[in-house]
């Protein structure tokens, strides 16, 4: 029996990667204190004593090891009072600071590398690594094709993007990765809706929202009240940033609603500048006709029969407003066309928060059952499912209060430019209401469907109560 004792040591965090010289397995110890994410280390390879550098990230360091990394990185800037720190974590990386490192480590290049240093770089380095050169080593031809991948990804502007924000293709999860921006153009409207309501801002504020979620591997300490605790640098720190945030979106928005205002003028454009006046049939017939046969077209889009039904009540209800302005006693027309508006944005908030309520309410039950540990697999399936579903109609109502927002705005630039003649502002909101119409006309084809079944129904029931009163009605033949 062996009786030896085998000495034991404290667990120290570890990183694994690899030598780019001759490609051997290795680990490094995390330096105490943790350096700094995105910090340059310099690590010596144990098997050919090449100097690699090595850029630190805290998400670098295996599960195994928990909090102790991001626990020691956050221990110094602790409060007094505070509360055990909770490990931040980013879920999409930025440009400046990309989620993973290893690509930009493979070629030895910085963050902030050109097109001509990332292309030297794997010159050097395919020179050094080509198998041709490297006889006796088994593994350069592996090292070779890991530098020419990395080389193939960073040297491109579009793949170099999706790598610093989402890391490698290979660590991909099942589907691939998911870009908010991509996934609202593509479920709400496609590129045909862009010329009506733009880019949605609340993509790009989901995927910085990701981006930045708890920071940059750091650890959040709050107080013995949940909140978290910021010295007065931090603060300070952040309120710049997010004044610099808030600019940032200003100019985005009214970029967006100039762009929206040129192209709804050029569309009403075809009325205003072909009609006579406000009751020119002809133009008006043949602009209504035009207008439905845009909206069948776009209604075919992802989501289109709602974005469509949500557009045409802004058009519809903002030139009312107009119309009634001028030309009702005093304007009262006008106002309580207002008032209705504000009631529709009001009534809008309430359910976009309703939505969210329940959609949090969804994923507690899959907490809670997760926790008790009474969760079949069917019931997960079926309560993701539900939650997928409230999920996507959330995100539909808080892009429609943003599209109506702005479409508002778009239309009040429209109907309220100085520089257009009165009787030609006037015709733009004739043709506006006229555009809104047609678009809230419009069913989905099960709607029709069901309308016209019920229409061929009521028809029926009519045709035989007619026959039925002719036969009492009528005389012996």
């Amino acid at each position: 029996m062996n009786t030896q004792t085998i000495q034991s040591r404290p667990a120290v965090p570890h990183i694994p990667t690899s030598c780019p010289q001759c490609a051997a397995a290795l680990e490094f110890p995390v330096p105490s204190p943790p350096p700094r994410p995105g910090a340059l280390l310099n690590v010596r390879c144990f098997q050919c004593g090449t100097v690699l550098t090595h850029a630190f990230y805290p998400a670098q360091v295996p599960a195994q090891y928990g909090g102790t990394v991001g626990a020691a990185a956050g221990a110094s800037g602790s409060g007094a009072g505070g509360v055990a720190g909770q490990r931040r974590s980013r879920k999409i990386g930025t440009q400046e600071k990309p989620l993973e490192m290893k690509y930009y480590d493979l070629l030895g290049v910085p963050v902030d590398a050109t097109a001509d240093d990332i292309k030297k770089a794997y010159r050097r380095l395919a020179i050094k690594h080509h198998p041709d050169k490297n006889p006796d080593n088994p593994h350069a031809e592996e090292v070779f094709k890991e530098i020419a991948v990395a080389y193939q990804t960073l040297s491109d502007p579009e793949l170099r993007r999706k790598y610093n924000e989402f890391g490698p293709k290979e660590s991909a999860p099942d589907g691939g990765f998911i870009d908010p921006e991509e996934i609202f153009g593509t479920i709400f409207g496609g590129d045909r809706f862009v010329p009506i309501i733009g880019h949605i801002s609340l993509a790009k504020d989901m995927k910085s929202a990701l981006q930045e979620e708890e920071g940059e591997g750091e650890v959040v300490q709050r107080d013995a009240k949940g909140r978290e605790i910021l010295s007065p640098e931090e603060k300070a720190r952040r309120e710049e940033k997010q004044r610099k945030i808030s600019a940032e979106k200003a100019a985005v928005r009214t970029d967006r609603v100039n762009k929206l205002v040129e192209s709804l003028d050029r569309k009403i454009s075809i009325f205003t500048e072909s009609a006579t006046g406000a009751d020119d049939r002809q133009v008006t017939d043949s602009f209504r006709t035009i207008c439905k046969l845009e909206a069948e077209e776009l209604k075919q889009e992802s989501y289109g029969v709602e974005l469509l039904q949500a557009i045409g009540f802004v058009y519809a209800s903002k030139a009312k407003q107009f119309l009634a302005t001028n030309q009702t006693f005093l304007g009262m027309g006008g106002w309580l066309h207002n008032v209705q508006g504000k009631y529709h944005v009001f009534s809008e908030t309430v359910s976009t928060l309703r939505a969210a309520m329940e959609l949090k309410s969804v994923f507690e039950q899959i907490q809670a059952a997760e926790k008790a540990g009474n969760l079949s697999a069917d019931e997960r399936r079926k309560l993701e499912e539900q939650a997928a579903e409230k999920g996507i109609q959330t995100l539909f109502k808080g892009a429609k209060l943003e599209i109506e927002s702005v479409l508002r705005e778009t239309v009040d630039r429209v109907l309220e430019d100085a520089t257009v003649p009165r009787q030609k502002v006037y015709l733009r909101a004739i043709a506006l209401q006229i555009l809104g119409d047609a678009y809230m006309g419009v069913r989905k084809e099960s709607e029709e469907v069901q309308e016209e079944s019920e229409y061929v129904r009521v028809e029926t029931k009519n045709s035989r109560q007619r026959d039925s009163y002719r036969a009492s009605t009528a005389g012996p033949s």
